[in-house]
């Protein structure tokens, strides 16, 4: 046809050029390429939201931590535990923590639920969660239609929808987990994780003194320091929104017997 073919310089900025999100999708599929699609970062009108008070979106979620821990009576390694953190979107203040060793179902939200209501008698108007099974069970999806809570499901292989409660994990592992004794940053590169220096051996602390450390640094440390993202610490966020928004007495939800039912 007369066209003269392309150098190889040529072909290759071409190639360069077409690269984004979507050459990513057709030859590595959809989770591939979300890592590659853009930021939201300026705020428009269809830009997702995080609320406009406290309690109107809650994110909960699960991470196991990244230390050992042993029985407090004999000593025995009994592994990793569970974190279940619920926090506030607005305000970013943690409502609930709870630690258990066993893998996220519907007792760990249960627990974490009973822990948030206990502590603040309130109750979420709509909960953030991602697809895992403890968040589809009866048990879950009849408690928040009892007290008229909706429920958001993440898209699935989207962690941007949660990075609210995704970054808490990244904050909690660095600023708690990895400076204790028994963490297992090590075992991340294997060739010199051996001996005495695993883990499983250095292990010390217990579920009780864990949970009990972990609580203090959520309840009182991290939320009364400034939030990069606020401007102001969390609890300061939490209780002016509430001061301006209202009380909003209708939500209330006594912990009593007939909740802990």
């Amino acid at each position: 046809r007369g066209v003269a073919p392309p150098s190889y310089k040529s072909m290759t900025e071409a190639v360069r050029r077409r690269s984004g999100p979507h050459q990513t999708m057709r030859r590595e599929g959809r989770r591939a390429a979300y890592a590659e699609t853009p930021f939201h970062w300026t705020l428009n009108a269809t830009t997702p939201r995080h609320g406009d008070r406290p309690f109107e979106i809650v994110h909960a979620d699960h991470t196991e931590l990244d230390i050992e821990l042993v029985d407090s009576q004999s000593g025995v390694n009994l592994g990793r535990p569970w974190a279940t953190i619920c926090t506030d979107a607005y305000s970013r203040r943690i409502l609930s923590v709870v630690l258990v060793f066993d893998s996220p179902s519907y007792r760990s939200c249960m627990l974490a639920l009973r822990e948030l209501v206990e502590r603040h008698n309130r109750f979420p108007e709509s909960m953030v969660v991602d697809g895992g099974n403890e968040f589809e069970s009866v048990y879950f999806e009849t408690l928040l239609a009892r007290y008229r809570c909706t429920k958001k499901s993440r898209p699935p292989g989207a962690p941007r929808f949660g990075s609210v409660c995704e970054r808490l994990f990244g904050t909690t592992n660095s600023e708690i987990v990895h400076t204790l004794v028994g963490n297992t940053q090590i075992v991340r590169r294997p060739r010199i994780a051996v001996g005495k220096e695993l883990p499983a051996r250095q292990a010390v602390w217990s579920l009780p003194d864990l949970s009990q450390y972990l609580c203090t640094w959520a309840y009182e440390i991290y939320d009364a320091r400034p939030h990069p993202a606020l401007g102001q610490s969390p609890r300061e966020a939490f209780e002016k929104a509430m001061e301006r928004t209202g009380n909003r007495s209708g939500r209330i939800v006594p912990y009593d017997n007939d909740f802990r039912i």
